[in-house]
């Protein structure tokens, strides 16, 4: 019986440590809100990075040619809506180059009131969008990846939980 429960084991190991490698290798960056590069606010909504500090910041990489950035536009805006008073400050960064008035139209439909900006660029980010990248209220970044994963919202409670009052 012994020998078998050794067998599985040498078995199973390198599998076990390859599942956890890329498990490690999806890991968040060591990056933080100061590398977040912030382009032309295009939606005529108040925007100073200074006032980023000690507060959740989710910024949202996406393309006006991008049907799952376009759909996750109207779950951003609530999330920034209900959670504004928390603490939490969402920014999206356009990336695919989009004309101002298709931004607005987009932004329009979807009842974005959070700053949207034309260009930009986060850390984190493998070149997929829609890409969401979370900061602690320390400017340090905690979550990063596809906004329609679960992983995405819990992050954001988590850290919203974190905030000192």
């Amino acid at each position: 019986m012994k020998i078998i429960a050794c067998l599985v084991g040498i078995v199973l190991l390198p599998a076990f440590t390859l599942a956890e490698e890329k498990k490690a290798a999806k890991g968040v960056p060591d990056a933080s809100l100061s590398d977040v590069r912030f382009g032309e606010v295009v939606n005529d909504v108040p925007f100073d990075k200074e006032t980023l500090a000690d507060k959740v910041v989710v910024v949202e990489t996406w393309g006006v040619n991008c049907p799952p950035c376009i759909a996750s536009l109207p779950d951003l805006a609530k999330l920034a809506r209900t959670n504004e008073k928390k603490g939490l400050v969402v920014v999206g960064l356009e990336c695919q180059g989009g004309t101002k008035e298709q931004i607005l139209k987009l932004l329009k439909d979807a009842r974005v009131k959070f700053p949207v900006m034309k260009g930009g660029s986060a850390p984190g980010g493998d070149g997929t969008i829609p890409r969401a990248a979370v900061f602690d209220t320390a400017g340090k970044l905690v979550w990063t990846g596809n906004p329609h994963d679960d992983e995405f919202e819990r992050s954001v409670k988590k850290a919203l939980r974190e905030i000192k009052k």
